[in-house]
């Protein structure tokens, strides 16, 4: 039994999380993030020495997974908890060592760690030293305080040339005065919808269209409002990951709330003609539309469908959808098809569940919950 670091009412079974860690590195369960913080962080010399006598695989497992974790956000803490599990590993026996191994996933946890340390390897060196980035944000008269604000973690000077795009959709003359200094460009983009709300969708698709010759590395799409759909902290991670040019996963969807997974006779229609094929099951995703896309995820579909999409926006519905008034029915159908348009399957899973995201990223969807993100964050400030 380990008990928790805050609150002692509450503990973890051993065999808990022995059981979730088979099925995450079998690929069936979720990583148990949340009990690796439980399991690694604030133990006294006296619990960790009872875990070493009664249960060492478990300590050793989870520093493991800590390691990987931490591996795109920060080396330094990722070669301390591994360097933890090897010192843990060293003072056991070559037997009592492959003992553990048979009860615990142990070799699997370093042969995970090690296709994520050449994962990142190999995303970086196909990378510029300074990656592009852009901040595509649909804009009508809402406070853009946030994009200079403490809450918004930047990547430091120099690890990254971030640009950013405010699509103007209420032709609002947006003071930006307060927020250029803190990027390498800042671009007002008059955007007409011709007198029916397209809401973020005719942005978004027109920055498509006009950067496809020369899309950035990453490319990042807000609302103006953007706190209210996403937790910060989780777009923090993304955001350090990009700095430590370690961000491998090419489609990350930024926000929390989920969406019911259904499907309609109008949403098949949409997602026909854009896609030239039916959806092959109900389509699920998170709601309201912000998420990052690589470089590569935007090329890999031809211009053409762009376009496309951006012609369905100002025309007519199909039949088979009944138009809200004064809003465009198009738009409500893209808000879950832009994971498929940008490489993922029909359903996003939850991130937690999704085997497409590195490790770091696949924390529970409630905030409120990810003592390991917290505990992340606060090693950050710390140094």
């Amino acid at each position: 039994m380990v008990p928790h670091p805050s609150n002692e009412n509450w503990t973890l079974e051993g065999a808990e999380l022995q059981y979730k860690l088979r099925r995450f590195y079998d690929g069936v369960g979720p990583p148990p993030l949340e009990e690796v913080f439980v399991s690694t962080q604030n133990l006294t010399r006296e619990v960790q020495d009872t875990l070493m006598a009664e249960c060492p695989g478990l300590l050793i497992n989870a520093f493991l997974v800590l390691a990987e974790s931490q591996l795109p956000i920060s080396e330094r803490r990722s070669g301390d908890a591994f360097a933890k599990a090897d010192a843990l590993s060293s003072r056991l026996s070559a037997a009592e060592l492959e003992a553990e191994s048979e009860v615990w996933p142990i070799q699997e946890a370093i042969a995970s760690f090690m296709r994520a340390s050449q994962q990142m390897e190999a995303t970086r060196a196909a990378l510029p030293e300074q990656p592009k980035v852009h901040l595509v944000v649909c804009h009508c008269r809402e406070s853009l305080d946030w994009l200079n604000g403490p809450s918004f973690y930047m990547p430091r000077a120099g690890t990254a040339a971030l640009e950013v795009f405010i699509y103007e959709k209420c032709n609002y003359d947006t003071d930006t005065s307060e927020i250029s200094a803190s990027f390498a460009g800042v671009h007002r983009v008059l955007v007409d919808d011709e007198g029916l709300r397209r809401d973020e969708c005719s942005g978004y698709l027109k920055h498509l269209i006009e950067h496809y010759d020369d899309p950035a590395d990453y490319t990042l799409f807000f609302q103006a409002d953007a706190a209210d759909h996403m937790h910060w902290g989780y777009l923090s991670l993304v955001t350090k990951a990009i700095e430590q040019r370690s961000l491998a996963t090419p489609f990350v969807h930024l926000n929390y709330p989920r969406l019911i997974t259904s499907m309609s006779p109008c949403r098949a229609a949409v997602f026909a003609q854009i896609f030239d094929r039916p959806p092959k099951q109900k389509l699920g995703s998170y709601c309201c539309a912000q998420f990052l896309v690589s470089r590569e995820r935007i090329l890999a579909n031809p211009l053409e469908r762009y376009e496309r999409m951006q012609r369905m926006l100002f025309s007519d519905s199909p039949p088979e959808c009944h138009d809200i008034p004064g809003h465009s029915t198009l738009c409500l159908m893209f808000e879950v098809y832009w994971h498929v348009l940008f490489g993922e399957e029909d359903v996003l899973p939850y991130r937690s569940e999704n085997t497409a995201l590195q490790l770091f990223l696949r924390i529970r969807d409630l905030e409120n919950e990810s003592q390991l993100l917290r505990n992340l964050e606060r090693a950050d400030a710390a140094g």
